[in-house]
C-alpha cells in the first residue's frame, strides 16, 4: 500500500537496510569461496591496508567484527555519525576508515558506525572484483527478479556498504522473504541457511530486549525473536518467523514502532484466510485512495512581494547542506518553481500553491522530487519539499527582509532541526566555499 506521494513504481531509498543487504552478499561470497571466513583480518584482504599506521589491535579486527559493529574503531562511540560524513568527503573511503584509530579491542564494545560497512563493500569489491551491485545482481537481485536497482558507488568504484540502496518495495520484500525461508528462492539455495541462521542470531546485545547479529536487528524480547533490516526515516523489513509473514515499511520520517503494534493485533492466522470479496474491494479502493493527491484548494492571493521577488536569485551563506543558492518563480496563484543549487546540482521543481504538490521531473538518483508552498504572512512563505523516494524531507520556512532570504530548515526524519541558512540577492549563482554537509544533505542518506 503506498501514500501520496510516492508511488512504488519509483526505487525507494532503503537507507540502513542496505547494511543488511551487504550482509546477504558477505554469505553469498563465502558460500562461493571469494572469502574463506568470517574470522579472516580485514587488514589482509584489502590492497595498500598494510601500509596503514597500525595498532596491533587493529590487526585483529576481522569480518565478523565489522558484520557486528565490534570492530572497535573510534566511530560511533558519539552521536551524529560524524565519520561517515568526514569519510564521505576524502577520495579514498575505505583507506580513510581503516586509518581511524582504535577505540577498544575488537569484539568486546558495540558501536553503531557505517563506515564498518563501507569496508564490508570494500572487500567485497577486492575478492571478487566487482562492486556490490554487479555481484549482487548476479548472485542475489538477478535470482530474485529484481531489477529495479539504484545503488551509489564511491570513487573508486565499491558501492555503498552501509546506506543509499534504493528497492522496490516489494522487491525489498523478496530479500526478507528469502531469509524466511533460510536463503531458499524457488527451490534454489541463494545464500547458505546456516549464514541466515548466523546473521539473525544475536551477537550482541544493543538495548534491553535487542540484539545485534551480522547487521539484522533482532527482538530478543519477543520469542521466537523478530528479526529486520531497518533503515532511518521507517525503512524496516521485518521477519516473524511464527506467524510466516514478512512486513515491508518504507517512508519519509514515520515511525514504524508506533504501527507495528496495530499491525500484531490485525493478524489472524498464520494460514491463509477464507476469500472474502467485500473486504479484498474496499481494500483496492482504499489503496488507490491513499495514492490520490489531497483536493485542491482554492490558492490565496500572492503577496505583493511575490512579485518583486520572482524570478531574483538569492546566493546562501555556507551551511551544512551545501545549498548553495534559491531562486522563486511565481507563475499564477497556483503554480510557481523553486530552482535550488544544492552541491554541483542544480535542480528546479515545480511549487503548487494549492495544498497539492508539484513533481519534478528528476531529482537525486534521477527520481522526481516534489514541493509545495503557501504564505503564512506578506513577508514569509513555508515550503514543503519532499524527495519522496530518497527519504529527506525538508520543511523550510522563509522570511524576506530587503534583500536578504532567512530560511530555517527542519527535516522531517529528524535528521536535522532548526538549521537557520541566510541568503542575499544577486543576479546570478554564485560561488560559495565547500562546507561540511550534514548528515541530512539533500542527495544522501546517513546510516540506521
Amino acid at each position: 500500500m503506498a501514500f501520496y506521494p510516492y508511488q512504488p513504481v519509483s526505487p525507494h531509498d532503503v537507507a540502513s537496510v542496505t547494511k543488511s543487504v551487504t550482509s546477504v552478499l558477505v554469505g553469498i561470497a563465502l558460500d562461493k569461496g571469494y572469502l574463506r571466513s568470517i574470522d579472516q583480518p580485514v587488514m589482509t584482504l584489502l590492497p595498500g591496508a598494510a601500509t596503514a599506521t597500525l595498532d596491533p589491535r587493529k590487526q585483529q579486527v576481522t569480518i565478523e567484527h565489522l558484520l557486528t559493529m565490534t570492530s572497535g574503531l573510534d566511530c560511533g562511540f558519539e552521536p551524529g555519525e560524524r565519520e561517515l560524513a568526514a569519510m564521505r568527503r576524502t577520495e579514498d573511503w575505505a583507506a580513510f576508515a581503516l586509518a581511524l584509530p582504535m577505540r577498544a579491542a575488537p569484539g568486546t564494545r558495540y558501536a553503531y558506525c557505517s563506515c564498518n560497512n563501507h569496508l564490508l563493500s570494500a572487500i567485497l569489491s577486492a575478492q571478487t572484483g566487482e562492486s556490490g551491485l554487479v555481484f549482487a545482481r548476479k548472485h542475489l537481485f538477478g535470482p530474485l527478479g529484481i531489477r529495479d536497482v539504484i545503488w551509489p558507488a564511491d570513487g573508486k568504484g565499491r558501492s555503498h556498504g552501509w546506506g543509499d540502496l534504493h528497492l522496490l518495495p516489494r522487491d525489498l520484500a523478496k530479500i526478507a522473504y528469502l531469509y524466511s525461508r533460510g536463503g531458499r528462492w524457488n527451490g534454489t539455495q541463494i545464500v547458505s541457511e546456516q549464514w541466515v541462521r548466523r546473521s539473525t542470531t544475536p551477537h550482541i546485545e544493543v538495548r534491553d530486549g535487542v540484539g545485534y547479529g551480522y547487521s539484522w536487528w533482532i527482538n530478543i524480547a519477543r520469542q521466537p525473536p523478530v528479526f529486520e533490516a531497518v533503515g532511518r526515516g521507517g525503512q524496516r523489513a521485518a521477519v516473524v518467523p511464527d506467524e510466516d509473514l514478512v512486513v515491508v515499511f518504507n517512508g519519509g520520517g514515520v515511525d514504524t514502532d508506533e504501527l507495528a503494534p496495530f499491525l500484531f493485533r490485525a493478524i489472524r492466522s498464520a494460514a491463509p484466510l477464507p476469500a472474502n470479496s467485500s473486504a479484498y474491494v474496499r481494500l483496492r479502493k482504499t489503496s488507490a485512495a491513499a495514492r490520490q493527491p489531497p483536493a485542491s484548494r482554492p490558492p490565496a492571493p500572492l503577496p505583493t512581494l511575490a512579485r518583486s521577488i520572482s524570478g531574483k536569485r538569492y546566493v546562501m551563506d555556507a551551511n551544512p547542506l551545501d545549498l548553495r543558492a534559491m531562486s522563486l518563480v511565481f507563475n499564477n496563484q497556483a503554480n510557481a518553481r523553486v530552482t535550488l543549487q544544492m552541491g554541483e546540482h542544480e535542480w528546479s521543481i515545480p511549487v503548487g500553491l494549492d495544498g497539492r504538490f508539484g513533481f519534478s521531473s528528476t531529482g537525486p538518483s534521477g527520481l522526481p522530487m516534489a514541493a509545495r508552498a503557501h504564505w503564512s504572512s506578506e513577508r514569509e512563505m513555508l515550503l514543503d519539499l519532499d524527495t519522496v523516494a530518497n527519504i529527506n524531507h525538508f520543511l523550510l520556512r522563509i522570511e524576506f527582509t530587503g534583500d536578504q532570504m532567512n530560511v530555517t530548515v527542519d527535516e522531517v526524519t529528524g535528521e536535522l532541526t532548526g538549521l537557520r541558512v541566510t541568503g542575499r540577492l544577486a543576479q546570478a549563482f554564485g560561488e560559495v566555499p565547500h562546507p561540511t554537509r550534514s548528515r541530512a544533505s539533500w542527495t544522501t542518506t546517513s546510516g540506521h
